[in-house]
């Protein structure tokens, strides 16, 4: 039983990945506002993600870029995106969600079908763990 022990405390950890890269654009998605982001045509277009691809593993990386909001003024961001090595091409823009200084761009049903594996993952690591620990207990019986 410690095996499943094991194997849910693995599933819990890795759940995070993609429930952060679900969650996290769909809340920008709903809750923030739409932003018109654009790069500054110099090489700070390319966003290379450190700790491999997302949504499966990795987290999003980031690079410099500017948003409008609508009838609001030019802003400094930062951009995170899909998985590709590059968001945007220089000069090109694109609608993206966001509020303060973070911008994401949305990626649709991929992104939402990403944080329900995330949520399923999550529970069945939470399942392993509790059950892991319920089968190790012993009773000790008193001799009476």
């Amino acid at each position: 039983m410690r095996t499943l022990r094991w194997l849910g405390v693995l599933l819990l950890c890795y759940s995070l990945v993609p429930l952060v890269n679900a969650t996290v654009p769909a809340a920008a998605h709903l809750a923030g506002q739409q932003l018109t982001v654009s790069h500054d045509g110099s090489d700070s277009y390319e966003c290379l993600s450190d700790l491999g691809a997302p949504p499966l593993a990795g987290l999003y990386g980031g690079c410099d870029a500017y948003a409008r909001p609508e009838g609001g003024e030019l802003r400094p961001v930062t951009l995170r995106g899909p998985s590709e090595k590059t968001f945007l091409p220089p000069k090109a823009r694109d609608t993206a969600w966001g509020w303060g200084h973070q911008a994401y761009l949305w990626e649709g049903t991929s992104t939402a079908l990403f944080g329900v594996v995330g949520i399923l993952l999550f529970l069945l690591g939470v399942t392993l763990v509790i059950r892991g620990f319920r089968r190790t207990s012993e009773v000790i019986k008193s001799p009476a």
